[in-house]
């Protein structure tokens, strides 16, 4: 497809970009290459080929950086993880008790306070 100068660019990319760059060049809307051109020697092929190998070894940098990032900040699991001996341990026991009585309902007080205040200013 491509001159066999290009190579050392097309044996780094995976075939599916160097299908994806033959297309583009094909198919360029301003200066499209002819078919016979691809596989000559040009420097606009070089240095299209050149482009897309540099944006896919950008794009394979971010991800390792990203994978990385996320090996870091993955929570570890119970055994692995690093508990100070030097603070203190809090347990809270279920009493089965809900504090939906009405010695807490504070609604039904202001309720019964403005009705007081509606009534006194009559």
């Amino acid at each position: 497809m491509f001159h066999s100068d290009y190579k050392h660019i097309i044996d780094r990319l995976p075939k599916s970009l160097v299908k994806r760059a033959c297309e583009r060049l094909l198919h360029h809307s301003k200066d499209p290459v002819p078919l016979e051109a691809i596989s000559e020697k040009s420097e606009r092929i070089e240095g299209y080929l050149r482009h897309t190998l540099e944006v896919y070894e950008n794009s394979l940098n971010r991800k390792r950086r990203n994978m990385a990032q996320k090996k870091v900040l993955r929570p570890r699991s119970w055994p692995e993880c690093n508990v100070s001996p030097a603070l203190p341990a809090l347990y809270v026991v279920d009493s089965g008790v809900q504090t939906d009585n009405s010695a807490c309902n504070h609604e039904e007080e202001n309720n019964r306070r403005v009705v007081n205040e509606l009534k006194g200013a009559e």
